[in-house]
């Protein structure tokens, strides 16, 4: 049964059961706020919600697809957004109406895995042969405190 784009039917879980998530979405709840596009195509969340000792549990993987500047040339560059161990606990009690939305929920999860600086051709800029020269060279005698340790 339907249940809308990203909603659980706390009712509907009664007695032990699973519901299975399989969500494809276009990407504009994304865009909420934002002047240009900066996701574009589907958004697709696959996953399971349940509930434990009056708690609703969502287990979710989702995939997007933002569209970020290069930190270099500007060239706007595709970014794959995979999260692949989303967990939303929330307490029944917490729940209005018996329906929880988990739309906001996503978008923030989406939004905290973009990266804050991208690099076109998979991080070798044409460019940035063109920048170096105006970058600070390292320096040897920096100081790096935990250099010495080993992983």
């Amino acid at each position: 049964m339907k249940n809308g784009p990203f909603k659980i039917y706390i009712d509907r879980l009664k007695n032990d059961d699973t519901e299975t998530i399989h969500e494809i979405v276009d990407s504009d709840f994304l865009q909420e706020g934002e002047k240009e596009p900066l996701f574009i195509g589907k958004v697709t969340v696959t996953g399971q919600a349940y509930l434990a000792n009056h708690h609703l549990i969502l287990e979710l993987k989702i995939k997007a697809t933002a569209t970020l500047p290069c930190s270099i040339c500007n060239e706007i560059v595709e970014i794959p957004i995979e999260i692949d161990d989303f967990t939303q606990t929330v307490e029944i009690s917490e729940i209005r109406a018996s329906i929880y939305d988990f739309a906001q929920d996503v978008r923030d999860s989406v939004l905290l895995k973009l990266p804050q600086f991208v690099e076109c051709h998979h991080g070798h800029c044409p460019q940035r042969k063109d920048i170096n020269k105006y970058l600070k060279k390292p320096s040897e005698d920096t100081y790096s405190p935990f250099s010495d340790l080993s992983l």
